[in-house]
């Protein structure tokens, strides 16, 4: 199904099924889950990149049954067995109530947010065949042995932190690995859903492409370079281990291709003639910081927060993707639609000119040399594309279904631009501090030092006829010159890379991080390990410079067990959450917290002054208090019944966090025994104990 042209349009460019789909995505879902039904296909695996999702499209195909009566009564007694292992109490919760009837069904679901219990359930009941239908995210794919007859991929897009792409050839091999059973099928059944147009090769890459390969993640951390330093050879110890790891062997292995490399990117520079001097070199520089500074300004301003109120119908923007300049458009529409994490993002309806072929779903930028074959369209387009925001607003007709309605507004745009260019003018944009009221100082100075770039860029001798989006023989000149530039720099980082020894870069950064470790008095001069040192020498879990600073600072003196829980639980990472309220945790915690942000800037400062990469708001803002108050709660007593409404994170979130909050907390114990510190080590080791009740530490049914 392509994106539509009406005043909804589609979904966004990359922007996969996502809920954004509404009720028609859930009625694909149902149309090819009965077809599944029908000609008995099943056991069938529904992969889904959100884990509401997963929940949402097994709650409207709910209306199938999969099982015989003898299946259901099959499943309500195992599902009874497994509910041995919780409380009464436990027993109630909606989570737990709402998954049999259907479980009944045989239709299941599983992901990392279900409680573990029914998530061990769910597998076992699949393993069974008593579950026929199942909606799962990628991770039931990872390390379990359940294959099925069909796979159903939901979405060949996913989002992987920065952005949405098309998956990968090893994750598309892994999830449709799993269709077809040994010994039972004589062939698996893969079916893709699709609700853009996608090009052959990138789905041909998806399924047919190169795994991707394994490189070494390998870094050095402060807990592995203090337990190497306790011994008396410390710092021999930490070279011997870099110099035999598997990072090492693969830029051994790496060089042989790394030459042949240079040599092909030296020839292809070497062909190319030197043209133009020092002017364009100078032009060429210029334009580059004039753009890297617009793009920081842009990236400021289209933040949701920044940006969404001026998103409104008829705003006149400019989309650009990578080097292709798409020109000024008007927004018809701002749509929320919901990222494979589950978290609101947002696509824009935006009216654009555009090349020839549109009316046949290819998209491309006008064609001034074929203007009668270009059309006007609604695209979606990703906040990412958006370049420049107008502060000019346009009135929109009411219907722009049709030709001549989208191309009286393109009339009016082309008006408006032309007004302005006759006047020697651009059109005015939306000021970012003035308008957006954006206070952030390093923002400011960014956006201030943009005016001179600005400036000196559009003042240069060689802008007009170079940016004058006119082909001519000094931007054919430019655009040499800038390919052989790229070249050079290309041949420049692989002489670097192939000069490069990884072991005397280890060797600087195992420098740095000896450096911070003094600085910080876990080490002395001489690289002996101090009493600082010995306790984060017993914490992996958590950021041990961090936690050991809090412990030697007294923070964590004055507070009770519950309250050191509590407190403990900023160290672990959950998903983005709107948990903000600590009624019960406020008062005791509230001078404690400010001092661990404290002490988490400060130790970020003194790693970034050793020479080490690390954004400082960024590690201060990676301790959130999102777990206290229900980690609080949950130590004094309260029921998890009670917790769940505290928050919106997902029940099995919680209970993974508590659990690595337990470990936690006994490497705590641990490092305050170490150091001598008996009464801190009891506190620590009762604080843990207060976590271990209830559901949270319900026994496994496989065990």
């Amino acid at each position: 199904r392509g994106g539509g042209g009406g005043r909804g349009g589609g979904r966004g460019r990359g922007g996969g099924r996502g809920r954004g789909g509404g009720s028609q995505g859930d009625a694909d879902i149902l149309r090819i889950v009965r077809m599944v039904k029908e000609k008995t296909f099943f056991p069938v695996i529904v992969f889904s990149f959100s884990r509401r999702e997963c929940e949402e499209y097994a709650k409207f195909v709910s209306k199938l049954n999969f099982n015989t009566p003898e299946e259901s009564e099959q499943v309500r007694e195992v599902y009874n067995a497994a509910m041995l292992n919780l409380s009464e109490e436990d027993r109630e919760l909606t989570a737990v109530q709402a998954i049999l009837p259907l479980l009944e069904a045989g239709i299941g679901i599983h992901h990392s947010g279900l409680l573990p219990v029914l998530k061990e359930l769910i597998e076992i009941l699949f393993s069974e065949s008593l579950i026929k239908c199942l909606f799962a995210t990628e991770t039931f794919a990872m390390g379990l042995n359940m294959p099925a007859r069909t796979v159903i991929f939901t979405q060949v897009k996913k989002f992987d932190g920065t952005d949405m792409r098309v998956l990968a050839p090893g994750e598309y091999t892994q999830m449709a690995g799993r269709a077809g059973r040994r010994g039972k099928d004589d062939r698996g059944i893969c079916i893709v859903m699709c609700d853009e147009r996608m090009e052959e090769l990138a789905m041909k890459e998806m399924i047919l492409g190169q795994p991707q390969p394994l490189n070494s993640e390998f870094k050095l951390s402060y807990y592995s370079i203090l337990n190497l330093l306790k011994r008396a050879t410390g710092t021999i110890d930490a070279e011997y281990v870099i110099s035999r790891s598997f990072h090492q062997f693969q830029h051994a292995k790496q060089l042989p291709d790394m030459k042949v490399k240079l040599a092909e990117v030296e020839e292809q520079a070497a062909k190319i003639k030197a043209v133009g001097g020092e002017e364009i070199q100078e032009y060429i520089k210029l334009r580059r910081e004039y753009r890297d500074a617009e793009k920081s300004v842009m990236r400021a301003m289209l933040e949701p927060s920044n940006c969404l109120r001026f998103f409104s119908s008829g705003r006149l923007i400019r989309v650009r993707d990578g080097d292709t300049n798409w020109g000024w458009g008007v927004i018809v529409h701002a749509l929320p639609v919901k990222d494979a994490k589950g978290s609101t993002t947002h696509v824009l309806d935006v009216l654009l000119r555009c090349g020839p072929g549109a009316a046949q779903g290819k998209l491309v930028p006008v064609n001034d040399e074929a203007d009668k074959d270009n059309s006007t369209e609604i695209v979606p387009v990703g906040m990412h594309l958006v370049d420049a925001i107008s502060a000019m607003r346009l009135t929109l007709p009411d219907d722009l279904r049709t030709t001549d309605a989208r191309q009286s507004v393109w009339l009016a745009v082309e008006a408006v631009t032309k007004k302005f260019i006759d006047n020697g003018q651009e059109l005015p944009l939306i000021d970012p501090i003035a308008d957006m009221k954006i206070t952030d100082v390093k923002f400011i100075n960014t956006y201030r030092s943009l005016g001179a770039l600005r400036e000196a860029f559009q003042t240069h001798a060689l802008y007009s006829e170079a940016d004058a989006r006119k082909n001519s023989a000094l931007t054919a000149k430019i655009d040499v010159f800038e390919q052989k530039s790229q070249l050079l720099a290309q041949a420049a980082e692989l002489k670097s890379k192939i000069q490069s020894n990884e072991l005397t870069k280890f060797r600087d950064d195992l420098k740095s991080r000896s450096k911070v470790l003094k600085k910080l008095g876990h080490i002395d001069a001489d690289g002996v390990v101090l009493t600082k040192g010995r306790a984060a020498c017993e914490v992996d879990t958590a950021d041990e410079l961090l936690v050991t600073e809090l412990m030697f600072n007294g923070v964590f003196q004055g507070l009770t067990p519950h309250e050191l829980v509590a407190l403990a639980s900023c160290f672990m990472p959950v998903e983005k959450s709107n948990t903000s309220s600590m009624n019960k945790s406020a008062k005791a915690l509230a001078r404690p917290l400010k001092a661990l942000q404290d002490s988490a800037r400060e130790i970020a400062q003194i790693q970034l002054e050793c020479k080490l990469e690390i954004d400082v708001e960024e590690f201060v803002e990676s301790f959130k208090p999102t777990m206290v108050e229900i980690v609080y709660c949950w130590a004094t007593g309260e029921s998890f019944a009670e917790i769940v409404k505290k928050t919106d994170l997902f029940e099995g979130t919680i209970i993974r966090a508590m659990r690595r909050l337990d470990e936690l907390m006994m490497e705590l114990h641990r490092a305050c025994i170490a150091v001598g510190d008996t009464e801190l080590a009891e506190k620590f080791e009762k604080g843990a104990e207060s976590l271990r009740h209830g559901i949270v530490f319900a026994d496994s049914l496989y065990t």
